[in-house]
């Protein structure tokens, strides 16, 4: 089945901003952010970017990584097509950055940007677009461990019941290990 590209809002369909809507990857790529083709979508382009952007616009005690999340979601998921959606929910990240939600939510057009690279991403890796529903169960699952080990042992603050964090203490990896830990993962996955 041929997943669709998702559509442009008129604000985006002009040639002038479309023309200037690309990023130069680690590898040399230049990808488009708003025409995005599944083949310049590289592994090794997301593993770097992943493994060196911090959760949280960086307010952790310690340095955690967007990478070392999508690795622990893959790792935590109870199947391999679920691990490799894990590993890739936030791949978008290594082409537009990790937004926090409250600014995402101030830019209207950006969800539609987010979602046209995940849909490249999505077939360059046959992933299912739109991600399966567990693959959000997983993530705020996450996030409730993070905010735990990372942040503050408050966790009503941050409306997170106190049996939703996983069991495992998150302990931060350094942007080398979390690089080749995806590219592992990533192998491993898609075998």
């Amino acid at each position: 089945m041929k997943i669709e590209l998702p559509a442009l809002t008129e604000s985006l369909n002009r040639p002038e901003i479309i023309e200037k809507s690309w990023v130069i990857t680690l590898s040399g790529n230049r990808f488009s952010i708003l025409k995005p083709d599944p083949e310049a979508v590289r592994i090794e382009d997301i593993a770097c970017a992943l493994a060196r952007q911090a959760r949280f616009n960086g307010h952790t005690r310690f340095f955690y990584s967007v990478g070392q999340h999508s690795c622990l979601g893959a790792e935590v998921a109870p199947t391999k097509e679920v691990a490799l959606q894990m590993l890739f929910h936030d791949a978008t990240e290594a082409y537009v950055g990790d937004l926090v939600s409250p600014v995402k939510a101030l830019l209207p057009d950006f969800e539609i940007i987010e979602s046209r690279i995940h849909w490249a991403i999505a077939n360059k890796f046959g992933l299912e677009f739109p991600a399966p529903k567990i693959v959000k169960q997983i993530d705020r699952r996450l996030l409730a461990t993070e905010v735990r080990d990372l942040i503050t042992t408050d966790l009503k603050s941050w409306n997170i019941k106190e049996d939703e964090p996983f069991d495992f203490p998150i302990i931060p990896w350094p942007p080398e290990v979390t690089e080749a830990r995806f590219l592992e993962l990533a192998r491993k996955l898609m075998k």
